[in-house]
């Protein structure tokens, strides 16, 4: 703990162009091949992919004004993935492979940033490694999400940060306030981070962080006539969510327990428990007398870690889910790498027991979320037989709608998106529904076990005759996807 190589690592020259190119390809070629060969999961990534498209209507017809980058997400990410799709086409695989891009930048970042933190090539390899070939972080890299593309922009603003580049660092996490709102934290972050490294403040990096919310707030007003108005919107889903869902808002044991696994499942164990020695680290030297770059990662990790935890805890993030804990995994790597590297002052049998803990949860970690990934493809290829089926029996030209509730069979399906009907606007009981499907003249009906889905109620009554002789089963899975052809 007194070699001073653990307070100022020596300045590590850049990588060979080799082992860049190694280092591209490792992270890049995963991604791109997931983007293309996994579709997005159900949920937010197609709401991001709606918004995308309207975006980019709009701007190909020159009707677009700034009111239409109000919604519940913020706009960058739809709005980039909106300009690029109006040249290339393809907005889908334009948003997915701009994230798998990101998230080949995130890999790339946390292997400089390691270099910064440790000055050991070795060290920063191994950090590389354990996210380019991480299974979750491979999966949401793929998905239409900002989720990988705010953690580049976070990467990057602490990668500047650490060489004193605050003005870029700002414009990196401006960016990303414009992407989510947490980045937002970097407002406050920012300049209290310079003030303690160089007792000097910019009014120049303030004022660029803080033209993030500035600009929404803009957009916002241009929309509604309100610029708080984001606000009530989040504060209306929220209630709504909690309303329909009231386990969301206790906080037992149970229920934190389950949330706070998500965030370990994501985050890593290893990065957490590297983190907090870490942190133990800077607090027994004095942080002031720790390097730059190792202060400025635990600034951003903790900062990160603390925002989450609190937005969770007031109820302003009503569940934890795995994306949301990406950018903690990609800010938490240097430090355990920076970690190891501290280790190497204690005695041997100290070191050698905490590199044998940290790989021993590293390889936990690839283990469960391997068995998981494997796990969401098998359930994707279950998608892909129903969606098989109904685009096999549905006839092209033809007035013939499905009822499907799952956007991933939709998309799968191929066949045009007006030719769908789901449990939006359906009524609720057995037989207005079924004089729904009638008139809706719907040919397939695509059964999901979920809570929403009108179809469940419908197939409650599956065993009474009036009912059960509309419906002839045409395909089933091993999951609950089954697709059945009305008969009326």
């Amino acid at each position: 703990m007194n070699d001073p190589r653990l307070i100022s690592p020596r300045r590590a020259g850049p990588p060979d162009c080799a082992l860049w190119g190694i280092l591209l390809l490792s992270a890049g070629i995963p991604r791109v091949l997931a983007a293309f060969l996994l579709p997005n999961e159900e949920g937010d990534p197609y709401s991001y992919f709606r918004a995308i498209q309207m975006m980019r209507d709009s701007i190909a017809g020159g009707t677009f004004t700034p009111s239409e980058l109000f919604g519940f997400w913020l706009p960058l990410y739809q709005f980039i993935c909106a300009l690029i799709s109006v040249v290339v086409g393809h907005p889908l695989y334009v948003a997915k492979i701009f994230s798998a891009v990101c998230g080949a930048g995130v890999c790339l970042l946390v292997f400089v940033v390691s270099m910064r933190v440790t000055a050991s090539r070795m060290l920063s390899i191994a950090a590389f490694a354990l996210i380019a070939f991480n299974p979750v972080h491979i999966m949401y890299s793929a998905f239409s999400m900002s989720d990988v593309p705010y953690a580049f922009l976070v990467m990057a603003s602490l990668y500047f940060a650490i060489k004193d580049r605050w003005m870029v660092a700002a414009s990196f996490v401006a960016a990303g306030g414009l992407m989510r709102p947490e980045a937002w934290l970097f407002i406050g972050l920012l300049p209290a981070l310079q003030w303690f490294l160089h007792r000097r403040l910019s009014l120049a990096t303030f004022l660029i962080v803080l033209s993030a919310p500035m600009v929404w707030m803009y957009i916002s007003w241009a929309a509604t006539g309100h610029p708080l108005e984001y606000f009530n919107v989040r504060s209306n889903y929220i209630r709504e969510l909690l309303a329909e869902d009231p386990g969301l808002s206790d906080f037992s044991p149970s229920h934190v327990a389950a949330n706070l696994k998500t965030l370990m499942y994501s985050a890593g164990p290893a990065v957490l428990v590297a983190a907090l020695i870490a942190a133990w680290f800077l607090v027994k030297r004095g942080a002031s007398e720790a390097s730059q770059a190792s202060v400025a990662t635990a600034a951003y990790f903790f900062a990160s870690l603390g925002f989450l935890l609190f937005a969770y805890f007031t109820k302003n993030q009503p569940a934890i889910f795995a994306r949301y804990c990406l950018v903690l995994f990609a800010l938490g790597l240097p430090l355990l790498a920076w970690t190891l590297s501290a280790a190497r002052q204690w005695t041997p049998a100290r070191a050698l027991m905490l590199t044998a803990a940290l790989f021993a949860l590293c390889l936990w970690q690839f283990i469960v979320q391997f068995r998981d990934g494997v796990n969401v493809i098998d359930h994707v290829s279950q998608k892909r037989i129903v969606a098989n089926c109904v685009r096999e029996g549905f006839h092209a030209g033809s007035n013939a709608r499905v009822f499907c509730d799952d956007d991933t069979v939709r998309v799968l399906a191929g066949i045009p998106e007006d030719s769908f009907v789901g449990s939006s606007g359906s009524p609720g009981d057995a037989e207005s529904f079924l004089s729904y499907l009638k008139e809706n003249r719907v040919e397939y009906l695509v059964y999901a076990e979920r809570g929403k889905s009108a179809a469940v109620m419908l197939f409650q009554d599956l065993g009474q005759e009036r009912i059960k002789e509309h419906f002839q089963l045409v395909a089933a899975t091993k999951t609950d996807l089954r697709v059945y052809r009305t008969v009326f």
